[in-house]
């Protein structure tokens, strides 16, 4: 059953009055007059715990507020809008509270309600079991600490709330990427989404983070089997256009935006082939739901999206798809570099050398550097690595970049001294211009720098990730400290084992995913058959190679 309310007696705080009372056959929708509403709240009874499902939210003044209270509890609850008061909030509404006992035997006919007191704003009234009330109202002009309590006697100790009124709409934290997010945790062994939506949840919790996860589903034991989970929010689309939703389960779930299912992953299974959908959106608020289950075995979900001058943002705490770039199975543990950093990976990362260094970039762009050959191996874009396989139990074996778009740039030595443009290039080092690597320094945002010698020749090797998150510009000089015997020339291997396709001048393709432009050097770079080398003086002093890797 809903209710429609808005219930106010504070004129002087500009609420707008109206009084809905009953079963509405339009509860959803505002009193004639009301207008355009700014912003909905849901806010739930948890079951068997005395508590509502949200303890805080914020607003801005004048705004107006659609508020749903879901009773899911066995016992009746209502939510009571007060003033700040003399303690500007502090007293949680105590004061409410205090007048509703001295009510006595008259509690019952009002409802537990003191009609009439100057602290209350609004009110859902006495919601029973099972129902739901609708309120709308005009938030205060004034800024401050408003409390919403329940007044049933005994339970405004646990059920209480704050709504913050603030110019700023939130002044103290940085709002969550999914607004006023539930999870509904459901038990049973779930083959299908119809199995799932069978049931009823038996758990309801408030997700002050924003971010869909695992993690805090009610299960029994802790058991991670035989669960699933529905998670209710919004989201705060930033503007029009197009947007790419990308779906990831072990093992089944759905999504939906704005009431739309976009995605149905109607199995039981492993994660790895993730499902992506676009869908075009207005700018402005637009509810999402996600199911989720996991029958037996790994579990795993990743949810992120992208649209019009957007990066792919993640709307899971999970940042990796499992499977194959997972690897070893065991619990995920993505590697995410801080804002605005970038964090080192030392461990076995598979299409490298055992002595790899992996690096990721909070600008969304990622590479592994060979200690062995002193080669840049790899670059992906996307997600950095998952840890799980080695940070859990010292697991073995090689870890696959959990990214997109892995490019091998080059393996084995990427410096060597030819006789002649045409000479093959060496499968091993020549004695003279062995490798050493020299470890790497780290600038103020962790980006290194590697630092290594081949023979006598020394190098400092930046790859400095673009703002954008398009690509690299790596930065390599090279020091040469006596002059090189006559008719000796060093060369330094850009690219190999892919086609290579000259364009404009010093601009070149290479697998057809990448481009690459060598704005600095000496002499001018050239193509051979799958190769891009360029050559280096063996003239004493700094040597300076600018190339430029660009995804198309």
């Amino acid at each position: 059953m809903k209710n429609s309310l808005t219930l106010s007696n504070a004129a002087l705080f500009g609420l707008i009055t109206f009084v809905f009372t009953g079963v509405q056959s339009q509860a959803d929708q505002p009193p004639k007059g009301f207008g355009k509403i700014d912003r909905e709240i849901v806010i739930n009874t948890l079951e068997a715990k005395m508590k509502y499902s949200i303890g805080s939210f914020s607003v801005k003044p004048n705004a107006k507020i659609k508020l749903v209270l879901k009773n899911l509890d066995s016992l009746p609850h209502n939510l009571v809008l007060c003033t700040p008061g003399k303690t500007k909030g502090g007293d949680k509404g105590k004061e409410v509270i205090d007048a509703v006992l001295k009510l006595g035997d008259k509690g019952v006919e009002q409802n537990w309600e003191p009609k009439g007191h100057p602290r209350i704003l609004a009110s859902s009234g006495m919601v029973q079991p099972k129902e739901e009330a609708t309120i709308f109202f005009k938030v205060p002009s004034k800024e401050g600490n408003y409390p919403y309590i329940c007044t049933f006697p005994g339970h405004f100790q646990l059920m209480n709330g704050v709504m913050r009124v603030s110019k700023s709409g939130n002044p103290t934290e940085k709002l969550p990427v999914i607004r006023d997010l539930l999870s509904y945790t459901h038990l049973g062994s779930f083959r299908t989404l119809a199995d799932l939506r069978k049931t009823k949840a038996v758990n309801v919790e408030e997700e002050k983070k924003g971010v869909i996860s695992l993690q805090h589903a009610a299960l029994k034991k802790n058991a991670r089997d035989n669960y699933g989970i529905v998670w209710e929010g919004w989201l705060d689309v930033p503007r029009d256009g197009k947007y790419t939703f990308i779906y990831d389960t072990d093992d089944g779930g759905s999504l939906a935006i704005g009431g739309k299912e976009i995605i149905t992953r109607n199995y039981v299974g492993p994660a790895g082939k993730p499902s992506k959908e676009a869908i075009n959106l207005k700018k402005g608020r637009v509810d999402i739901k996600v199911e989720y289950y996991e029958l037996s075995g790994v579990e795993h979900l990743s949810l992120s999206w992208e649209g019009p001058k957007m990066k792919k943002q993640y709307l899971s705490d999970s940042k990796t798809s499992a499977g194959s770039n997972r690897g070893g199975g065991g619990k995920s543990i993505p590697v995410v570099a801080p804002a605005g950093e970038a964090i080192i990976y030392r461990n076995f990362i598979a299409g490298t050398d055992p002595r790899g260094i992996g690096a990721g970039y909070s600008e969304g762009v990622n590479l592994a550097f060979s200690a062995d050959s002193m080669s840049l191996d790899m670059i992906w874009k996307g997600d950095f690595i998952d840890g799980g396989r080695h940070w859990i139990n010292r697991g073995q074996g090689f870890q696959p970049p959990a990214g997109e778009q892995v490019i091998t740039l080059n393996r084995g030595i990427p410096f060597a001294i030819l006789e002649s443009q045409t000479s093959k290039w060496p499968n091993k080092t020549d004695v003279k211009m062995a490798p050493r690597f020299k470890g790497y320094s780290l600038n103020k945002q962790q980006q290194p720098t590697f630092k290594y010698h081949f023979g006598p020749v020394a190098a400092l090797d930046y790859p400095a990730p673009k703002d954008d998150g398009s690509g690299f510009t790596r930065t390599i000089t090279i020091n040469v400290p006596s002059p090189g015997s006559a008719g000796e020339q060093l060369y330094f291997r850009v690219l190999s084992g892919g086609s290579v396709q000259s364009g404009n001048e010093r601009t070149y393709s290479f697998e057809n995913d990448l481009v690459i432009s060598v704005p600095v050097s000496e002499f001018p770079p050239f193509t051979r058959e799958n190769e891009l080398l360029i050559p280096i003086p063996l003239t004493p002093g700094k040597h300076n190679v600018t190339v430029d890797y660009t995804w198309k």
